[in-house]
């Protein structure tokens, strides 16, 4: 027999299911277009150094995220070419967060066609896109929306039904949750809301009575998983701390930015335009014009579902809350470093979707076993409420078909600058590319453009750490004979030097500076400063032998073939002359260049 929440409305669970289909393919066209972004090469670099489950605990900056350390590793063990199983990884966090979706508003408004148009705004919007198509955030922010959305269904079949699998089952969820992120501390705090909103009446006390009364047992087993959570947390994982400098400045730029205008325009299809200033990911650009046409069809929504209806308020009331806490947490933290235009980042947004769509079926559905859900006021409406009694059908069939129009619009827009403008994947595929298949290459070991990685990620900026995860078998040595170089857009060349200062012509005609047993000091045509350089050294060698050049204090040993040599080698410190010797008796060197500076790039590998 089919289960009670499930029957009777078969062409509505085929429309659901053809909906979470259209979602998967959507997903599968984004994803399969995207690439590693920033985060993503770190997550891989440090799968490919987990060697025990315990490592899985290590935070990454100050996130405890166990679940995406487990994928990154599982992502580690292929081949270089890792997209199609990192891009797999985040369809299936998508599917589950749908499924996750789905179950709840089954549970609650039952099979009902409102259920697929529901479930449709869930999959069209754009909000969710910055958590899907960079792998990092997909690790943290879609595992929470799944555990959100499916414990709130699991814990109303408990509140219904009073079944403690219901509730166990919760308390799986939300351990799963704290597994992949932090925030997924929120979640019982939702629980709470709707037992205390829905599931109990009466005074503020007599709510908090009868739910201690009655849900202590669940109530202990989330609050104690919490707490261990958090005193987890707060003892073993690096705390980030930023004090502000601007103080208010940026938390009225950020409410502005993240509550005024994007989360309004996000709820209702937008925001419709991005600012791609900073590809592969965009802000949000709502018109001035949407925004407050937004706020306009936001707060109609609000009035006239509050003519019609008693108890609407509660609903936007933890919607409200909860969008108060996601702009608190963003506040205290990348705000204060990035400053209130983070607002735009619907990154930090995610989360909010899926309760607003909680909140409005909250605040327009009767749901079973709930003693303080949202009914009608009356029979028939009061004469202020007329109009809009007459106008819902209408209206609501206009403003849904808005919304999904606009988010696909949207979201087809986020997409393709994915797609055809990441200049990491450009410069990454591309040394790939040219790099793959010529055996053992020494390469120098550069600051990628910051186009690529941004440059206060550094070392993680840097090709010594970047490119073995695209290609095997790259060395990254002090000394070589044979030095390679990428340009800016990833290209491999030989490596040419671009001079800071080097040595005047040696004073022996046809070879320069004869070095012989005895070590020979060559001044430079003057000095470079403190820094990091390449030096290159060209020369004849009468015989094979080992060579050594000091700077400074430091001695680099390097061998020499019989016949013409390059040697180059990376030296920090202040160069303005080089002692070369420790040769055998009977060979000899003819040094005919000296170069000190930047190793750029030459001819084509």
């Amino acid at each position: 027999m089919p289960h009670p929440l499930l029957a009777g409305r078969p062409a509505v669970l085929v429309a659901s299911a053809a909906v979470l289909v259209g979602g998967l393919l959507g997903r599968i066209w984004a994803v399969q277009g995207s690439w590693f972004y920033t985060d993503d090469h770190r997550l891989v670099r440090d799968g490919l150094t987990t060697d025990s489950p315990a490592r899985l605990l290590d935070p990454f900056d100050s996130q405890l995220m166990p679940l995406g350390r487990a994928l990154a590793w599982l992502v580690s063990t292929t081949s270089p070419d890792r997209w199609v199983l990192t891009a797999t990884t985040t369809v299936v966090l998508h599917l589950l967060a749908s499924l996750a979706c789905l179950a709840m508003l089954v549970v609650l408004v039952g099979v009902r066609w409102r259920v697929v148009v529901l479930l449709a705004l869930y999959q069209t919007s754009a909000v969710v896109l910055p958590a899907t198509m960079w792998w990092a955030a997909a690790l943290n922010q879609l595992p929470l929306q799944a555990v959100l959305m499916g414990s709130v269904a699991t814990w109303v079949l408990h509140l219904r039904s009073g079944r403690r699998r219901w509730a166990a089952a919760t308390a799986v969820l939300v351990a799963v949750g704290l597994l992949a992120y932090v925030k997924a501390v929120l979640v019982p705090l939702v629980l709470a809301a709707l037992l205390l909103g829905w599931f109990t009446d009466g005074g503020p006390w007599q709510r908090v009575r009868a739910a201690v009364r009655g849900q202590w047992q669940a109530a202990l087993a989330l609050g104690t998983l919490g707490a261990v959570f958090s005193v987890y947390y707060l003892t073993q994982v690096p705390q980030v701390f930023v004090e502000s400098q601007t103080g208010e400045q940026v938390a009225d730029d950020l409410a502005g930015s993240m509550l005024g205008s994007t989360l309004p325009v996000g709820l209702l299809g937008g925001p419709w335009r991005w600012d791609t200033s900073n590809p592969p990911t965009s802000y949000a650009d709502p018109p001035g014009w949407a925004v407050a046409l937004s706020w306009v069809v936001l707060l109609s929504l609000v009035a006239g579902l509050a003519l019609l209806r008693r108890r609407t308020g509660r609903a936007w009331l933890l919607l409200g809350g909860y969008a108060a806490v996601a702009f608190v947490l963003v506040q205290t933290s990348r705000a204060q470093v990035v400053g209130g235009v983070v607002g735009l980042e619907y990154r930090y947004l995610t989360d909010v979707l899926p309760v607003a769509l909680l909140a409005l079926v909250l605040a327009t559905t009767r749901v079973e076993g709930a003693v303080g859900s949202s009914e009608p006021r009356a029979a028939r409406p009061t004469r202020y409420a007329a109009p809009y009694a007459k106008l819902a059908l209408p209206v609501t069939a206009l403003l849904v078909a808005a919304v999904l129009v606009g988010g696909v619009l949207s979201s087809v827009t986020y997409v393709r600058t994915w797609h055809q403008d990441n200049p990491g994947e450009a410069y990454l595929v591309t040394a790939r590319e040219t790099l793959t298949g010529r055996g053992s290459l020494d390469l120098a070991d550069q600051v990628v453009p910051p186009d690529v990685v941004p440059g206060y990620q550094f070392p993680a900026n840097t090709t010594k750490l970047l490119l073995p995860l695209q290609v095997p078998g790259l060395r990254f040595p002090e000394v070589t004979d044979d030095l390679v170089v990428l340009d800016d857009t990833g290209r491999a060349h030989r490596a040419e030097i671009d001079v800071a200062v080097d040595a005047p012509p040696g004073p022996e005609e046809g070879c320069g500076w004869r070095i012989g047993s005895a070590p020979v000091t060559i001044d430079l045509d003057g000095t470079a400063f403190d820094s990091t350089w390449w030096v290159h050294l060209g020369f004849a060698a009468s015989t094979d032998d080992t060579v050594e050049v000091t700077v400074q204090d430091t001695t680099t040993r390097a061998a020499v073939r019989q016949g013409p040599n390059s040697l180059y080698w990376r030296v920090e410190a202040e160069i303005g002359s080089l002692t070369i010797g420790g040769l055998r008796s009977g060979t000899s060197l003819c040094v005919d260049v000296v170069e000190v500076g930047d190793a750029v790039p030459g001819a084509p590998l």
